[in-house]
């Protein structure tokens, strides 16, 4: 029997999205190209407290590593900004164990997961998606959910171009033997690091951290082995690479029998790249459109743009906001970059922006960006780092 819903990845959004529709009742597949969900693992692995909340995750040992308070955020010249809570603020968890957790539960709710399945394009009759092809055979289905990740490959085949910006190359490795804070992450700025991103470090205990990097540029392998050497004075381990998305939303997320759902969508937090939270919590609104679509036998567009609507009126502004924070953010020169960070300090506005932190959403990051906007003092740091045109159209967006 074919299934009802296809959906194209095991990744958290392809698993929250088909788990919305098997818990309707509907025959759900998913087709995933590797032999294991949630390898290779190329994620830094930090989700919020309350992201996880919202998620209906529970956390759990199996995947949690760590918590951490807060962070630390370092200019090119080494001089850093902490900003510290009383409470955990995220938890560091191994991702490919964190993806089998979601695995596990969407098996339980009756989705069927395919392994070492690559598909290689969408099946189009008339306009309207109606399954998938892996190889040579036509799987059908009445709605395919893609989740497929950034870069969007199978709908370039078929033809759609979703004009996705801001893809980068994303490394990661692990390093052990080290000293380091596990009670802080550590964000690290400047172009020749990480051209158009930054460097990071997730602490999983007092002597073992997740490092990594997202560049625009060719050599991120280099970078990244240099970035560990100077930090820890090591070799960091076996490096693993994939995506990273740090654009706006696509334009359409939305067609005739087709959802679009996390990465591939630019369902992303632009700021940081991070879109478990952000594109779950969207995945399950196309899950859960899908099986309305399912359940009224009508899978055209006109159905499943409700999942356009809900997407958008809820999380769009936010994402558009990040998007502009981080147009923003690579407009600063390293040199400006160390003036403001060290203004930061020598002014006392670390600790205003400790307290502005602490009371955000490391998700929802518009109250924090509109809060911080509205400080005079921050207003002014902000307008002599990206001038007044830059922050007019931030200031825009806000208001």
């Amino acid at each position: 029997m074919k299934p009802e819903a296809a959906v194209v990845g095991a990744g958290p959004a392809g698993i929250i999205a088909a788990t919305a529709i098997a818990g309707r009742g509907y025959a759900v597949k998913i087709y995933e190209e590797h032999p294991e969900v949630g390898e290779p693992n190329h994620c830094a692995g930090v989700l919020s407290v309350t992201g996880l909340a919202e998620l209906g995750v529970e956390p759990s040992d199996g995947f949690v590593q760590n918590r951490v308070y807060g962070g630390r955020v370092y200019a090119p010249d080494g001089g850093f900004i902490e900003i510290r809570d009383r409470r955990p603020r995220a938890y560091v968890v191994d991702r490919a164990e964190f993806d089998r957790h979601l695995a596990g539960e969407a098996v339980d709710a009756g989705v069927e997961i395919e392994l070492s399945t690559r598909v290689d394009g969408l099946r189009f009759i008339e306009g309207t998606c109606m399954g998938v092809r892996v190889g040579d055979d036509v799987q059908e289905s009445w709605v395919v959910v893609d989740a497929e990740g950034a870069g969007g490959r199978l709908l370039s085949r078929s033809g759609i171009e979703t004009g996705q910006k801001g893809i980068l190359i994303g490394y990661n490795a692990e390093v052990g033997e080290v000293d380091v804070d596990p009670e802080l992450v550590e964000v690290w700025l400047g172009s020749e690091l990480a051209e158009g991103f930054y460097a990071w470090v997730a602490p999983i205990d007092e002597s073992t951290a997740r490092c990594g990097l997202g560049t625009a540029g060719a050599d991120g392998i280099e970078r990244l082995k240099g970035f560990v050497e100077k930090r820890f004075g090591v070799e960091p381990r076996r490096v693993t690479s994939g995506l990273v998305c740090a654009g706006p939303p696509v334009e359409r997320a939305a067609y005739s029998g087709l959802l679009l759902a996390g990465d591939v969508a630019g369902q992303v937090k632009a700021t940081t790249g991070g879109g478990v939270v952000m594109g779950g919590l969207c995945a399950k609104l196309a899950g859960e459109t899908a099986a309305d679509a399912l359940g009224c036998g009508d899978t055209c567009w006109g159905r499943l743009s409700e999942y356009e609507r809900r997407w958008r009126s809820l999380y769009e502004g936010e994402l558009k906001t990040m998007y502009t924070a981080r147009r923003l953010m690579n407009r600063l020169s390293d040199e400006r970059l160390n003036r403001l960070v060290s203004d930061l300090k020598r002014t006392g506005l670390e600790s205003v922006l400790e307290e502005l932190v602490s009371r955000g959403d490391m998700d929802m990051q518009a109250g924090v960006i509109r809060e911080a906007a509205r400080n005079p003092r921050l207003l002014y740091m902000l307008l002599r780092g990206v001038g007044a045109a830059a922050l007019s159209e931030l200031v825009s967006l806000l208001w």
